[in-house]
């Protein structure tokens, strides 16, 4: 058996919820009871979880191969309840920030959902990969 990398992980983890938003499902199944050990998670920051990016948080947190690290937003009024949402999902409340610079310089992260208003898909992407992580932009 062969195991994924992060790209990978991203590329089929975006087709997979590109399927459950075309096919009108609500949701991922519940997360298994036996969730992958840490080193075989990908741990995700997401940026821009106003909509679609909130969405993604939870649906991310519901795989046993993913931990929602970080939630990233410049409204703030939003991250409270969307960590509430991701850490009922998978156990653990995500940190949450309003400058997503600060979550690309944590080492731990290996890659971040960018679910920002399109201006800022860009620089963004561009930063992320600047600091060594992969990247999901929609």
């Amino acid at each position: 058996m062969s195991l994924l990398n992060r790209r990978d992980f991203v590329h089929h983890a975006g087709l997979g919820a590109s399927s459950l938003a075309l096919t009108g499902l609500v949701g991922l199944p519940a997360r298994a009871k036996d969730a992958a050990p840490p080193s075989e998670r990908v741990n995700l920051a997401v940026i821009g979880v106003r909509g679609r990016g909130g969405q993604l948080a939870k649906d991310f947190a519901r795989r046993s191969d993913s931990h929602v690290a970080y939630l990233c937003d410049v409204d703030t009024r939003l991250l409270d309840s969307r960590a509430t949402a991701v850490e009922q999902e998978q156990g653990k409340r995500p940190e949450t920030v309003d400058d997503f610079r600060r979550a690309l310089d944590d080492p731990q992260i290996d890659a971040v959902v960018i679910a920002t208003p399109d201006h800022w898909h860009a620089l963004a992407t561009i930063w992320a990969c600047q600091a060594g992580k992969d990247v999901y932009v929609e």
